[in-house]
């Protein structure tokens, strides 16, 4: 069978819309939490705290397809219990708790019990955001809240993950992954531990330096959930399908001396093995795998192989896809619209789209559209500037090379006419 790509002419328009605002005043013109575009999820300053607020900090956002919502809140406690959620009554919402540098603290796309979204997590006094993006590409309304643990939650089903995982405190029965601090055993090598599905596993470490690590949670056929707690119990993050199924959590910054507790269990508790592991975690090993994976954007410095595309010139293109996502790197010197699609070719390949700004901010994703396995990006309004463009094989999307399986590019875009 013979198979035809399509070329598709660079269009021009007269105008655009940025789509939906939020209610609440702009943030600042410079970058928060990776961009600009940013808006408070209280109207009012005074509100804005949620360690001082009274009520939950609540706001209903309008999603653009393919381009997330950010909205920011503070913080002056020095230690503050976060509950996150997005609620969408036709949408597939997905959260990103970040820094004020852009940092992802945690991330979530559906709880157990549904499409919607929800995380806890404990920061520091500082500026903060949620970063709203619609799963599914679609244009979506949710509604975003972010509470303390005594508030009342947004969402009435099973909430964060894994309502199995209580709070690990000193009365909690909780094995040792190692006697004595864990520091120099990890020289060695992860350590790590297996117990039956049915049941929830607490598995205690001590660090004697501070020290970065990387904290997983799998299995072979069960869905797992992790949560990481200090000495006191308090929840330090959370993670659901970091991996596929599997939970991980990466602290590139390292975590403090002192005692920890891992908390693991299956979502759908059923007999099968599931395992919890810690392993000193490389810096740059880190960051090339999770380029490698589409998990972050490469840097824009020619230490990661990124293929340049003249969107004026390039209208469609053929990816030899290795198994490790493949970046493309193009250039905008004015407002832009542009429509990305990503297209299967004999060969098996599974195409998903992850778009970065050049600093690392997330520009918008998607994986499956129309009901098929092709992935479409935008329509988007990109801001002059640099941009790197993911293309993931999501089939076998763990960093390795594989047997090369051809994936269609096509680019649209559409400039503002004079």
């Amino acid at each position: 069978m013979s198979h035809r790509l399509a070329v598709v002419a660079v269009l021009t328009i007269l105008s655009w819309s940025n789509g939906p605002v939020l209610a609440q005043d702009t943030l600042s013109e410079t970058e928060t939490c990776g961009t600009a575009q940013v808006q408070w999820l209280a109207p009012d300053k005074d509100g804005q705290d949620i360690s001082a607020s009274q009520t939950a900090l609540s706001a209903e956002v309008q999603v653009i397809a393919g381009q997330p919502a950010v909205l920011a809140f503070r913080t002056t406690a020095q230690t503050q219990g976060l509950r996150v959620e997005a609620l969408s009554a036709q949408g597939d919402p997905a959260i990103l708790l970040l820094t004020e540098d852009g940092d992802t603290i945690a991330e979530n796309d559906d709880t157990p019990a549904s499409l919607n979204s929800s995380l806890e997590a404990a920061v520091g006094p500082g500026v903060y955001c949620v970063a709203l993006r619609s799963v599914d590409n679609a244009a979506m309304t949710a509604t975003v809240q972010v509470s303390r643990s005594e508030q009342v939650a947004l969402l009435t089903d099973s909430g964060s993950g894994s309502g199995s995982i209580a709070a690990c405190t000193a009365d909690t029965p909780a094995t040792a992954l190692a006697e004595g601090a864990i520091d120099e055993r990890l020289a060695q090598g992860p350590i790590s531990r297996t117990w039956d599905g049915t049941q929830t596993g607490y598995y205690t470490f001590t660090l004697s330096r501070p020290t970065p690590v990387t904290v997983k949670a799998s299995s072979p056929t069960l869905d797992s959930y992790l949560k990481l707690f200090d000495a006191d119990g308090g929840l330090i993050s959370e993670n659901d399908d970091a991996e596929g199924l599997d939970a991980r959590l990466d602290f590139v910054v390292p975590l403090e001396p002192g005692q920890y507790c891992i908390g693991a269990a299956a979502l759908s508790a059923e007999s099968g093995a599931l395992s919890v592991s810690i392993e000193t975690l490389d810096p740059e090993r880190f960051l090339r795998e999770a380029y490698a994976k589409g998990e972050l954007g490469p840097p824009d410095d020619g230490s990661y192989p990124v293929q340049t595309v003249d969107l004026a010139r390039q209208g469609q293109l053929v990816i030899l896809h290795e198994g490790r996502t493949q970046w493309l790197g193009f250039d905008l010197d004015q407002p832009t619209v542009v429509i990305i699609g990503a297209s299967a070719l004999p060969g098996g390949a599974d195409p998903k789209l992850v778009l970065f700004t050049t600093t690392g901010a997330f520009q918008g994703e998607n994986d499956d559209v129309d009901g098929g396995i092709n992935a479409r990006l935008g329509p988007i309004l990109l801001q002059p500037g640099r941009y790197q463009l993911g293309v993931v094989d999501v089939g076998r999307n763990d960093g390795t090379r594989g047997p090369i399986r051809p994936v269609s590019m096509v680019f649209e875009r559409f400039l503002r006419a004079d």
